[in-house]
């Protein structure tokens, strides 16, 4: 009998030793894994989760579930944090059925410490996970989960930028809006505001309270509203207030919106001089490097060309930026290597699909290898995120005529017109393509006229009009046209086209003054030198080539769609002839 009640004794003390000891076991290793978090070795973190996940689910304790819980969710960070995105997001999804089990067992630990994560928290690292692995419909149904009230102004702020990519502008400006309501001063969230069109008081309005004695936010914002709504002159005079000593004087991200605004208004020097003292003053700063990198490659100084190589970055691929693999790929564009130049521009889509200097480089490369309609698609993709930006109405007429689909580069460079507000070079554009058809010249003569009224320095305008005096025989007309421009602004292309005039009318000693002339101001102009050559000669026949006057040499930059087409370079010992390594993808075959 007392035999019996010692066993008795000895297996209730069993009982009760081994919890204690699973307990003891547990929290040692949650201290160590919570150790191994703090200092970031999560490589280490992963290896001893995956052991430890094993050996406490063979644990059927109660008391532990809590300690399994911080487990999981201390290892779904390790496997976050070590790329392994897919195994994480299941490890969260794991964990956050764990929570709900424990809540609704009212398990008295996750009680005590409620702080430890939350199912929002939880929630936003699968989301997380979803945006790693490219499923964006995925990351917005976990986020919406979340209920109202109970959104951080991460999660809102998370939320708006994947309804804003998805083009469900209403819900983000929604979210957004809620994210200003506790944060006034989250200036991303400011601009995307302007961005989707909320008018510069509305979004005054949640910010008063915070920028009341900062007044360099107030035109920061007002430079800011004048930018989205197409102000540009305005917005440039705005920030130019601001780029002084005592306000932001040499500010990186205000040079870079004041480069912007220029390239809209279709002055690429200013904008590309301003480009390049972002980048003496800040070597290393991103933003806008890509727009550098365009206008370097599309700059008719090959001086320009040979900048690109210092702004590729030097450190490993995998960190590189979109930014950073446009500047690569228009490094490969002007030495002609178009295959790769496409790659790079596709690296850069892949992280992020908005990058419209991305589309604009491998369109361009498109151009360059007579892929006319893949060209065709990725303007029109552009198109869709800036629709006033000329580059790409340029290149859209541009692809539309070279598959000679005349209507439809009628119609583009139409729109161009009504979008670019009437702009010089947007007329030029629409001009360019009425006078394709003969039965347009009349229309095309007045917007022309209509160009150089407006700006009477635009050289392309005037250029392409007494072009086509030249073919109607009107001389006279042209050479006058020609004159009163070369008094106010003087450059290659206008003193050589004044000599081919001349020269049509026979007066060659005028001829060689303006040839001469030419030659002076750009030693390679081509066209100038055949004409000294050809003095004394019969003139040649009056073509028309609206084409060549869209990117007259007297100009700081051309475009890339103007470049020679691939057949130009078929015989180019260094064109690319070697495939780029795109494991096992055909490179012109990205959408």
């Amino acid at each position: 009998m007392q035999l019996k009640l010692m066993l008795k004794s000895v297996d209730q003390g069993l009982c009760l030793h081994i919890p204690q000891t699973i307990n003891k076991n547990m929290n040692s290793i949650i201290k160590q894994i919570s150790l191994l978090y703090e200092q970031e070795l999560y490589t280490d973190l992963v290896r001893l989760g995956e052991l430890a996940i094993s050996a406490f689910d063979q644990k059927h304790d109660p008391t532990v579930q809590f300690s399994k819980f911080q487990l999981q969710v201390y290892y779904a960070e390790a496997l976050y944090n070590t790329q392994q995105y897919q195994l994480a997001e299941n490890m969260y999804t794991t964990a956050l059925q764990m929570r709900k089990y424990l809540i609704k067992s009212k398990n008295l630990k996750i009680q005590e410490d409620k702080e430890f994560i939350t199912d929002v928290d939880i929630k936003y690292k699968i989301h997380l996970c979803c945006l790693k692995q490219k499923r964006s419909q995925k990351a917005i149904e976990v986020l919406q989960s979340i209920s109202a009230r109970n959104r951080t102004p991460k999660i809102n702020m998370a939320l708006g930028n994947l309804y804003r990519d998805s083009g469900m502008e209403r819900p983000a400006i929604s979210c957004y809006k809620e994210v200003l309501k506790e944060c006034p001063l989250a200036m991303d969230v400011v601009e995307n505001l302007l961005k989707l069109g909320v008018k510069g008081t509305e979004v005054n309005s949640f910010m008063l309270g915070a920028a009341t004695e900062l007044n360099w936010i107030s035109i920061w914002l007002r430079g800011l509203a004048e930018m989205y709504l197409r102000e540009y002159k305005s917005a440039i005079v705005t920030f130019k207030s601001l780029d002084t000593p005592g306000n932001l004087s040499n500010n990186s991200a205000l040079l870079v919106n004041m480069a912007q605004c220029y390239n809209l208004l279709c002055d690429d020097g200013k904008a590309l001089a301003i480009l390049q003292r972002v980048v003496r003053n800040e070597p290393h700063y991103i933003n806008g490097r890509d727009l550098l990198a365009t206008l370097l490659a599309n700059s008719t100084d090959k001086e320009h060309h040979k900048d690109l190589e210092h702004l590729i970055p030097d450190f490993e691929t995998s960190l590189w930026a979109a930014e950073h693999w446009v500047v690569m790929g228009y490094h490969m564009f002007v030495n002609n290597k178009y295959e790769r130049a496409a790659y790079f521009g596709q690296q850069a889509c892949l992280l992020n699909k908005r990058n419209i200097e991305a589309l604009l480089l491998k369109a361009a490369t498109f151009m360059q290898i007579s892929k006319y309609q893949e060209a065709s698609l990725h303007y029109r993709e552009a198109l869709q995120y800036c629709p006033n930006r000329f580059e790409f109405n340029y290149g859209l007429v541009q692809s539309y005529v070279a598959m000679n689909r005349l209507r439809e580069a009628t119609t583009v460079a139409k729109n161009a017109c009504k979008q670019m507000d009437h702009a010089p070079a947007a007329l030029t554009l629409y001009a360019s393509v009425l006078l394709k058809d003969p039965m347009n010249v009349a229309q095309a003569r007045n917007v022309l006229e209509r160009a150089i009224t407006s700006d009477c320095n635009y050289t392309r305008a005037v250029c392409m009009l007494a072009e086509q005096l030249e073919h109607e025989q009107s001389y006279d007309e042209a050479i006058a046209l020609l004159r009163r421009h070369a008094e106010i602004k003087s450059s290659s292309k206008v003193h050589q086209m004044l000599a081919d005039c001349y020269r049509r009318l026979q007066k060659d000693d005028d001829a060689l003054e303006h040839y001469h002339i030419a030659l002076r101001l750009d030693s390679q102009n081509q066209r100038a030198l055949e004409g000294i050559n050809n003095i004394g000669r019969s003139p040649p026949s009056n073509k028309m080539d609206s084409s060549y006057y869209m990117s007259i040499g007297g100009e700081s930059t051309t475009y890339t769609s103007q470049a020679p087409t691939g057949s130009d370079h078929e015989a180019d010992a260094d064109s690319d002839t070697d495939q780029w390594p795109n494991n096992g993808h055909d490179v012109m075959s990205f959408d």
